[in-house]
């Protein structure tokens, strides 16, 4: 009742101004609803799964050296967390050069998950290096203490484990 009352207090100008606008308003909405939803989505890209073989090589370059280790590669990078001692994370930086040989990487970045190596519980550590600083070090061109300096450490703190009262 107050719409009527309001629509009848406007002069006719006033109306027809209104009616104006709502009539550009409801065109408006539906164009853009007839051209979004008669345009057809774009195929999606088809990515080549280059990680899972990869993957596969890396875990088991680590079992030979008896790293327990668990690996993920995107395109960009290698990431790795290990459940041994804080020490193998050299033989994963080691491995990353025999998987560039089998067309794995090189990665921009190589991260490392440890445990921390001052053995406190739920506390790990990343080590983390780019990939020209890790080739650098491949190819002989700095060395191992170069190395331990160009690498980037952050300790970061777990939950702890959650355990089943009876």
């Amino acid at each position: 009742m107050r719409l009527k009352a309001f629509f009848e207090s406007l002069t006719r100008e006033q109306r027809i101004l209104v009616a104006a606008f709502v009539a550009i308003n409801a065109f408006i909405f539906i164009v853009a609803v007839l051209l979004l939803s008669g345009d057809t989505p774009p195929e999606p890209l088809v990515w080549p799964d280059v990680g899972a073989p990869c993957e596969a090589y890396a875990a088991a370059s680590f079992r030979q050296q008896n790293v327990a280790a668990s690996v993920t590669i995107t395109r960009a990078a290698m990431f790795v967390t290990i459940d041994g001692p804080s020490t193998q994370a050299w033989d994963v930086f080691s491995t990353t050069a025999r998987l560039a040989t089998v067309g794995c990487g090189p990665y921009n970045l190589v991260r490392v998950d440890v445990p921390d190596p001052d053995g406190r519980p739920n506390v790990r550590l990343i080590y983390e290096l780019t990939g020209p600083e890790l080739q650098a070090w491949l190819d002989g061109k700095s060395s191992d203490v170069d190395l331990a300096e160009r690498m980037r450490r952050q300790v970061y703190q777990t939950a702890p484990q959650v355990t089943l009262t009876p």
